[in-house]
């Protein structure tokens, strides 16, 4: 026997063996095959008391193909204990999986489909001994087998496996899905007929050469097999699980990402630090669970002694979740599972018990597949996550863990009695015990760091390395240098925050003097305030009273903010006047926020863009340093709060926040105007409710006056259009909608510009380009995601966060907004049973038998029925009677599941095969009918409808009035070019060719669908009600309002067409002046074109493609147009052309006439283009005349001859041969001659026009 073979199969059963826990290795301690056969008959007599007979029989084919394995390894294994492990898993299985009879019977389902694969070993029993390739075969089946087991055993191992069973079984079948299908192909390749010839005659014929080429190409297969499942399976489970875990942190509004980055940033200090802890007998005890309460570790010690960064209780926690980390790395990652969170107290989303539930879900959902699948069940149908929920559902995935360690840090920084609530989830809920932070937790296992002397060391080792830095800047003596870390370390008592606060101060020293000074004993700070004493002393009045206004504002800002500010919103907050609506960015803080307040204030790299400045997060060190400062009167809270509240408000107050969309935000305000928007938006509420807390003083009465004057201004600014009740919470809650909306029409508006100018704003006060969510709530309101393609995922969880249970269900990853939506889906997709039959029309054949037994069957909704005739030859696609299909026929009956069955088998409802009754497409049914979910399924079938049938189907809705199905055809799909899409549904609003029933909608004069349409293109035109509110001086507005009326005479074609609905629209969005340029184009009254003509303000008004009345109007209109001394006859468009070129294009003699009559000067007069043309250049080439096919020589030539003809011919000439080639001058000449035109040809010769 081979010694590399035997290394092989013992590798395999090493690594199943190190994946099992102790007890499950004891319990399968001597089991065999007998023993597992009276295992099996205890569990048949179990479940026949229990009345839950379930044919175990079934598994017989199973252990005959085990004990052939058994016999197999057995040749290459001589250790005895490997039986256990073959037959072990199997009675560890059934033993659990016996208390829940439905857990029985998938178990032995899965049995049955490994045995399937594994029913061709009893031909290779003698063949392996002598075959190498084969042995390679035997210790891939080998492999797969014991991975099987693993699996099994990882499902019905877990604590509580019943609350998790569903989706613990989802996750195994889909691990085991690649081991049967290994398994399986292994199968094809030793069932060759000439393969298994020689397997059987293996004595006689030895040297059956096809067999040696068969086995030698054995181990390339196994490794394609291999790698090509493998690669399948990743491919399969990353995506999706991708998307459940972008849907589960915009839901739970946690990033997975930004826990991690807590834990990997490095403490500045020595790497040694803090090792001491792994050392503690107290630690080693509850590392081991030896001790009396060994699942809780209490680690305390003085406010400050563990600031983040430097090497007390939250470096100390961080080196035991790194160390927890590696241990779980290097064992079975089934075995144990680590969280952790630390609590910030300037961080809003790090300083409550919701926030720590959020992050231990999270990482739960990323640790484990089968807590992935479960959490998203649980939360995809939920209307909104209450703190008990999220308890509950923290609880369930942490104890389905076989174990688990949650590492909490910084609970003194929880806000209120936050530190309680999780403490008490924590012993309550998860250990089931009482108590409360210190009081309780003082009664477990605990390390006081204060009290703990290589605690005391780490301090002395980081004061020498920062003292070396000191002693380097003021040229200290060895003994000064001593002296210095000795006063220091003495006076810390433990402390790292003091050490470090006073290490920066005297490192920020301007002179050895004032060094010196520093140390003196009246001086020298004793405890924590009195250094930030010192520091406060030396900002605030030692450099000027510039400086020390820059200090207090931004420490003020600092301090009262609702979460930490970025350095580049604090620099807005010195540039922004908001009451001038101005942006003065003269005002920017030339040196860095860490300069100007010194060791007051921690500044943090930005996650997404590091090392950027503008991006950076301030917060103040420690809380310590907060309240020192409010208590000594450097920072007043309530004055904070005050000034801060009535910035926010007249901010969001300003006409360039409340009606943006009259704004050119590129000349009429600039970018940094809203520099200060995304926390303004968020947190001005919390500003104006901590400002109206206290009335107890005159001036903080005044204040708070002045505040709600302030609110009241806010409110009517953001709600001209409404009434409402100043301090209600619905006017509250109606303000921040308004605020939002205005935010998104902002950031749009922004968005456009930056594309149109192809420049981005100012990082100093913008930053740089974050694709942020418009929701205010969400902690991606501000931060954002780096690519627009994320963010598109993230909303879809906020709009459609309902999502079906149902892997394989569209829904599961589209979901619905609400539940009511979803419980629809559910009812109409996944019903249990077939509903009772619904009377179909009898024109449809219902009721008839024999050929029509498809139709029957889809009218119940019989799904089996329509399998099986389908197995029999029953064409799906069926349109021999009333050219109605079966699909039409499940929509018209309401039955989702067999239009799913029918679409999945190819049949298309988008489409149909003859022309005739197109109003029976299955897609058109279902919106006339109001068939939400089966339209939405058609919809979001494979990649969904094209632009042109999405088009279509949006006209047949708001021709149908349905309301309803316009919105599920808007939220399917987002159009790729919303230009082209807005022209092909006006265009098939007016043309559609659908049923009668749908004719009457095309003459009501009711825009309703059509505005809800346009709205969502551009929902910043409309305002909360719907009412379309955009000016028609916005650009935006000219872009959109203008494409109606210029690539198509939209307006013309909806009146001739008597689509009075969309006519309607047009006139509701057109501008005055567009209206009255349209009327001009069809009205042929003199009076009624002299009216317009009087009342419009600007007579030569351009439209977006630079064309003027005169360009647009007929030859009628342009006579009396002619008539207005106002109007500009030089007036050119887009192309430079005045109206003469124009209209000599179009050959439009009588026109000319009017003009040339007018000014003959338009004769000649060349365009303002490269080319240069002139109206006889337009006359003789216009590539549009040529490309539309029409042809009409006549007409073109009588304008030639007009103009060669005319008072102006010699100046015509002349332009004409300026701008011409040799052939065109020929070409000119002789059709002059030909025409006779003697007058003509005496001005060429005359100025000659021919070269030659």
């Amino acid at each position: 026997m081979a010694s590399n073979q035997q290394t092989s199969f013992e590798r395999s059963l090493e690594l199943f063996r190190r994946e099992l826990s102790d007890d499950q290795i004891k319990q399968m301690d001597g089991v065999n095959q007998k023993s597992l056969n009276d295992t099996i008959q205890a569990t048949q007599n179990i479940l026949g008391r229990r009345n839950d007979l379930c044919k175990l029989t079934r598994i017989q084919r199973f252990l005959h193909a085990m004990e052939h394995v058994e016999k197999l390894v057995t040749i290459f294994l001589n250790a005895s204990d490997f039986v256990a492990f073959i037959w072990g898993p199997i009675k560890l299985a059934l033993m659990v999986a016996t208390t829940w009879t439905d857990a029985v019977r998938q178990l032995i389902d899965a049995y049955e489909e490994i045995a399937e694969a594994l029913g061709n070993l009893a031909f290779f029993h003698n063949l392996i001994q002598s075959t190498d390739h084969l042995k390679l075969v035997l210790e891939d089946y080998f492999s797969d087998i014991l991975r099987f087991h693993r699996s099994v055993l990882n499902v019905f191992s877990r604590p509580e496996w019943k609350r998790v069973f569903k989706w613990a079984w989802g996750s195994f079948r889909r691990e085991v899905k690649p081991i049967l299908e290994s398994l399986k192909r292994k199968q094809a390749l030793l069932s060759d007929d000439k393969l298994q010839s020689h397997a059987i005659f293996k004595e006689v014929q030895d040297s059956d050469q096809y067999a040696k080429d068969q086995f030698s190409n054995l181990q390339t297969s196994l490794e394609d097999i291999r790698s090509t499942l493998a690669s399948e399976q990743l491919q399969s489970k990353t995506i999706q699980a991708q998307e459940m875990k972008a849907y589960l942190e915009s839901r739970l509004d946690v990033s997975h990402s930004r826990t991690d980055l807590q834990l990997e940033s490095q403490d500045p200090v020595l790497e040694s630090s803090g090792n001491w802890i792994f050392s503690d007998s107290t630690f080693d005890c509850w590392e081991r669970g030896n001790s009396q309460d060994g699942s809780v570790l209490f680690l305390n010690g003085s406010p400050g002694s563990g600031n983040i960064g430097y090497t007390g209780k939250s470096t100390l926690a961080k080196k035991i979740i790194r160390r927890q980390k590696w241990k779980k790395a290097s064992g079975s990652p089934e075995k144990s599972f680590l969280a952790y969170f630390f609590f910030k107290h300037d961080a809003a989303d790090q300083r409550t018990t919701r926030s720590m539930l959020q992050n231990i879900i999270i990482q739960l959902v990323h640790a484990d597949e089968t807590i992935m699948r479960f959490a998203y069940e649980k939360l995809s149908t939920m209307e909104a996550t209450e703190l008990g929920d999220l308890k509950k559902l923290a609880n369930d995935s942490l104890t389905s863990r076989l174990t688990a360690t949650l590492v909490l840090d910084g609970l003194d920084e929880a806000i209120d009695n936050e530190p309680d609530i999780s403490i008490n989830w924590c012993l309550n809920e998860l250990l089931t015990r009482d108590g409360r932070l210190d009081v309780l937790l003082s009664a477990y296992p605990q390390i006081r760091l204060d009290m703990v002397d290589a605690h005391q060391k780490d301090i002395e080792r980081f004061t020498k390395e920062q003292a070396a830095k000191i002693r380097n800047r003021f040229e200290l003596t060895e003994q000064e240098e001593k002296s210095l870390i000795a006063k220091i370390s003495t006076t810390s008592q433990g402390m790292f925050l003091y050490v470090k606060v006073v290490l920066n101060n005297l490192a920020m020293m301007d002179s050895i003097q004032e060094y010196q000074d520093e140390l003196e004993a009246e001086t020298f700070p004793d405890d924590l305030d009195q250094a930030y004493d010192r520091i406060a002393q030396r900002i605030l009045k030692m450099h000027g009273h510039s400086r020390h206004k820059t200090v207090k504002r931004i420490l003020g800002w600092v301090i009262c903010a609702a979460r930490p500010l970025r350095w580049r919103e604090i620099q807005s907050r010195f540039c922004i006047d908001a009451e001038k609506e101005t942006c003065n960015i003269r005002n920017l803080r030339r040196d860095s926020c860490k300069s100007i307040c010194s060791s007051l204030v921690d500044v943090t790299d930005c996650d997404m863009f590091p090392k950027i400045e503008s991006e950076q997060v301030i917060s103040m060190v420690h809380e310590s340093a907060t309240k020192y400062l409010v208590r000594n009167g450097t920072v007043n809270l309530l004055r904070e709060h005050t000034d801060m509240a009535l910035f926010c408000c007249r901010y969001l107050s300003s006409p360039s926040f409340t009606t943006p969309m009259s704004q050119d935000i590129s000349g009429d305000i600039q970018w940094e105007y809203f520099g200060f928007l995304d926390y303004a938006a968020a947190h001005y509420a919390v500003h104006i409710q901590e400002a109206g807390a206290s009335e107890t003083s005159t001036d903080s009465s005044s204040n708070v006056k002045a505040v709600k004057a302030a609110v009241v201004d806010l409110e009517n600014a953001n709600f001209r259009e409404a009434s409402f009740t100043t301090g209600s919470d619905k006017t509250a809650q109606d303000l921040k909608s308004a605020i939002q909306d205005n935010v998104l029409v902002v950031r749009t508006s922004m968005g456009l510009q930056r594309e149109r100018l192809k420049t981005t704003q100012s990082d100093t006060i913008e930053g740089p380009l974050r694709h942020k969510c418009h929701r205010v709530q969400c902690s991606k309101f501000a931060v954002g995601f780096s690519k627009e393609a994320v963010l598109k995922k993230h909303l879809a969880a906020h709009e459609r966060p309902f999502r079906c249970p149902h892997s394989d269900c569209f829904a599961h990853t589209v979901g619905y907004a609400t539940s009511k939506r979803l419980e629809s889906h559910n009812e109409a997709f996944h019903h249990n049973g077939t509903k009772s039959k619904i009377i179909f029309p009898d024109r449809f054949g219902a009721g008839l038998t024999g050929e029509w037994d498809l139709y029957e069957a889809c009218n119940a909704g019989n799904l089996d029925e329509v399998k099986r005739l389908h197995c029999e030859g029953a064409d799906l696609h069926d349109i021999v009677r009333t050219h109605v299909t079966p699909l039409c026929v499940a929509v018209e009956a309401g039955h989702a599941h067999i239009c799913r069955y029918l679409v999945d088998n190819g049949v298309d409802p988008f489409h149909f095969k003859l022309k005739s009754r197109i109003e029976r497409l299955p897609v058109s049914r279902a919106i006339k009918r109001d068939r939400l979910e089966i339209l939405e399924f058609f919809l979001q079938n494979g990649n969904g409808p094209d632009d042109s049938v999405l088009t279509k189907n949006i006209a047949r809705a708001i021709h149908a009035n349905r309301p309803a199905a316009l919105g599920v055809l808007l939220d399917a799909k987002q159009p790729k070019d919303h230009a082209n899409m807005a022209t092909l549904v006006a265009d098939r609003i007016i043309y559609l060719d659908d049923s009668r029933s749908s004719r009457a909608r095309v003459h009501s004069s009711d825009a309703t669908l059509i505005h809800a349409w346009f709205q969502y293109l551009k929902p910043e035109f409309y305002n909360q009600k719907g009412v379309f509110i955009a000016l028609s001086d916005s650009t935006e507005y000219k872009i959109w309002a203008e494409m109606f009326s210029n690539e198509r005479l939209f307006l013309h074609d909806a009146l001739a067409n008597r689509c009075h609905s969309l006519a309607t629209f047009l006139m509701d969005i057109g501008s005055e002046e567009y209206l009255q340029l349209i009327t001009m184009r069809l009205v042929s009254s003199r009076d009624i074109l002299e009216a317009l003509i009087t009342n419009t303000r600007d007579i030569n008004y351009r439209n977006n493609m630079g064309e003027s009345p005169l360009h647009t109007t007929s030859s009628g209109a342009i006579r009396v147009l002619l008539e207005s001394k106002s109007v500009d006859l030089y007036s050119r468009n887009d192309n430079g052309e005045t109206v003469f070129s124009a209209k000599a294009g179009s050959h439009d003699i009588e026109t000319l006439e009017y003009l040339f009559k007018a000014d003959p000067k338009l004769a000649w007069t060349p365009d303002e283009s490269k080319q240069g043309f002139t109206p006889l250049h337009h006359t003789m080439k216009n590539p549009k005349y040529h490309r539309t096919g029409f042809y009409l020589p006549g007409r073109a030539l009588r304008v030639i001859k007009f103009l060669l003809t005319c008072s102006e011919a010699k100046r015509v000439l002349v332009a004409f041969k300026a701008r011409s080639n040799d052939a065109d001058r020929k070409k000119l000449r002789d059709l002059a001659r030909k025409e006779m035109l003697k007058e003509a040809l005496d001005i060429m010769d005359l100025i000659s026009f021919n070269s030659v």
